[in-house]
C-alpha cells in the first residue's frame, strides 16, 4: 500500500487486538498468531545499525536551519523508532522463544513514531518549509521546491520505519502473508518515492466519502474475493 494513513490505521487497530479488544466485526480472516514466534525476528535490523542511519539524518537536521518545531518533532521521530528496535533486541536477549504479546512494546514505540510524523505533516500543511530552512546557500539551484526536499527526506526517514512495522504485522498477522509481502515489496521499489503518499490519518468528520482505503477495509475486500 502507498498511503502512509494506511500504515497508522493497521498499528492501531493491531495494538487494540493485542490489548483484547475484538477485531472489526467485518474482518472474518483477522487472526492474531496463537503460537510462540522465534527471536531474533527475519529481517529486522539491530538497534546499533539503525542508530546510526539515523544518527547521520539527524545530523542532517540539525546543521539546517528548519524551525525548531520540525526539529523537536522529527527528533521524536526518530527517537521512537531507534526505542521500537531496541525493545526488539531485548527481547532477543531474553530467549528464542515468545508469546506475540511481547511485541507490545516495540508496537507502541512506532505508534509513538507514526504519530510523530503524522503531527510533523500537520505542522509542516500550516507552515510550509522555506528555501532558507533546507539549503542556507542561495545561488544553489534545484528542479525541486523546498517543500519536496523536505518531504523527500521524510519519506526516506520513515520508510525504513514502514519496513519494520511490516514485518512486525507479519509475525503477529501470519495468516495476511499476502498482504504483507505486497507490502513489503513496494515499499522496496527503487520508484517508492514518487508513489508514496504522506497523507493524514486524521481526516475531518465530513472526508468519510473521500478518505482513502483503509486496511480495513482492504482486508473485508480480500475476504469476500478468497470466499
Amino acid at each position: 500500500m502507498s498511503r502512509f494513513a494506511v500504515y497508522c490505521d493497521w498499528i492501531t487497530t493491531v495494538r487494540k487486538c493485542l490489548d483484547g479488544d475484538p477485531p472489526p466485526g467485518h474482518l472474518a480472516t483477522f487472526h492474531l498468531q496463537k503460537g510462540p514466534i522465534r527471536f531474533p525476528l527475519a529481517g529486522i535490523e539491530h538497534s546499533t545499525r539503525v542508530a546510526l542511519f539515523y544518527r547521520e539524518l539527524l545530523a542532517e537536521v540539525d546543521r539546517s536551519r528548519l524551525q525548531d518545531k520540525r526539529k523537536e518533532l522529527y527528533r521524536e521521530f526518530q527517537h521512537r523508532v531507534i526505542s521500537a528496535h531496541v525493545a526488539v533486541d531485548s527481547l532477543v536477549s531474553m530467549g528464542t522463544i515468545g508469546k506475540v504479546s511481547k511485541l507490545r512494546e516495540p508496537l507502541a514505540q512506532l505508534q509513538g513514531a507514526l504519530d510523530a510524523m503524522t503531527e510533523l505533516k500537520a505542522y509542516d500543511d500550516k507552515h510550509p518549509v522555506r528555501w532558507y530552512e533546507v539549503f542556507p546557500a542561495e545561488d544553489i539551484q534545484f528542479h525541486l521546491s523546498p517543500g519536496d526536499l523536505w518531504l523527500h527526506f521524510k519519506l526516506e526517514s520513515v520508510r525504513p520505519c514502514l519496513v519494520f512495522l511490516v514485518r512486525l504485522l507479519r509475525q503477529v498477522l501470519p495468516n495476511c502473508e499476502d498482504i504483507w509481502t505486497e507490502c513489503e515489496a513496494s515499499l522496496l521499489k527503487k520508484e517508492w518515492i514518487r508513489q508514496f503518499i504522506l497523507d493524514s490519518p486524521d481526516l475531518p468528520e465530513d472526508a468519510d466519502l473521500a478518505r482513502p482505503l483503509m486496511w480495513n477495509d482492504w482486508v473485508a475486500h480480500q475476504a469476500q474475493l478468497h470466499k
